[in-house]
């Protein structure tokens, strides 16, 4: 398979030219959690027991959004079908009719002051709770959701440097209920939420080697099908450096600058400039006639003083050609 990469090099190389991520890709949101508190009664939340697993699961198009002309938020709009919370004994979806002339979103904050973070929202000014499909005392229950980190968490407002798994690095607050009116009748603690494109080849492969920024953060987006538009963004690198790719079909976990470089045998690096924020993001377009199975490995090294031989290593990435 080694004779197909040089069409995989000449799409990065081509990946080189001005660009931004690619828009238009389906994302899906999953956050996990359990259930702290449940004093509700009416069914079927009422059938909702203290330590239950929840998951509350949407899909957003990440080209349709919403700028805040207030704050550095952007909102995406929910896909209302596809917005699900989901327990052991329970599951509830959103008001429908959802109430006129109101969205749900998504909702980015990007250093809004110095704080990064998400929630969920019919204003993307701020966190309101969504109606959920089932009543309380005062109308429908709203599902409330929000997680705070520091300000160098997220490197823009584009769902696409977001991808990846959040939990508890980096994480300042959090708010995650059931709520009736101005009560809070169920209370859920925060464990985890993933944004992944649908449909993404990408897999995670671990072995980051943290640098200035902590572990610079490797995602990759899009189908790996011929002709298919794909993204590779780095995040929380050094900024104003200088980035190098590593990439091969296999993967061999080799000793490197004090960490582990898993492309191996490698080819490489192709070398770019992190940006003023520590990213560099680079699209490309994948080749025909490479054949179903074909792996790639990717992963990037980074220039960085802080690092404990002064290049820190991004977690590698795992492509698989469909």
């Amino acid at each position: 398979m080694q004779r197909f990469l040089p069409l995989v090099a000449v799409a990065l190389a081509a990946g080189l030219l001005p660009a931004s991520a690619t828009a238009g890709q389906i994302v899906e949101v999953t956050v996990h959690g359990t259930v702290e508190f449940n004093v509700i009664n009416p069914l079927p939340l009422g059938a909702v027991a203290d330590n239950e697993p929840a998951t509350l699961r949407f899909r957003v198009d990440s080209d349709v959004f919403q700028n805040s002309a207030q704050f550095p938020t952007r909102g995406y709009a929910i896909d209302k079908a596809s917005f699900t919370l989901t327990f052991d004994s329970a599951a509830v979806t959103l008001k429908s009719p959802f109430p006129a002339g109101a969205t749900p979103y998504f909702v980015l904050r990007n250093n809004d002051p110095a704080v990064d973070g998400f929630y969920i929202s019919t204003d993307v000014n701020g966190p309101v709770g969504l109606p959920l499909s089932v009543n309380g005392s005062f109308g429908a229950f709203a599902h409330s959701f929000l997680v705070t980190y520091g300000g160098s968490a997220l490197p823009s407002l584009d769902i696409l440097d977001a991808l990846g798994t959040w939990d508890y690095a980096g994480l300042q607050v959090f708010h995650f209920s059931v709520d009736d009116g101005p009560f809070e009748p169920m209370g859920l603690i925060f464990e985890s939420m993933t944004i992944a494109t649908v449909g993404s080849a990408w897999t995670d492969q671990g072995n980051a080697l943290a640098g200035i920024a902590g572990d610079p953060k490797f995602v990759g987006s899009g189908t790996l099908a011929a002709g298919s538009g794909n993204t590779l963004a780095l995040s929380l690198a050094k900024r104003n450096s200088v980035g190098g790719l590593f990439y091969g079909v296999a993967g061999g976990l080799v000793p490197f600058k004090g960490g582990t470089l898993v492309p191996f045998p490698f080819f490489g690096p192709i070398t770019l400039p992190t940006s003023g924020t520590g990213t560099i993001t680079l699209p490309f377009t994948m080749p025909a006639g490479v054949p179903a199975g074909t792996t790639l490995f990717l992963q990037w090294a980074i220039q960085d003083a802080a690092a404990v031989q002064g290049v820190s290593l991004s977690n590698a990435l795992l492509g698989v050609a469909p």
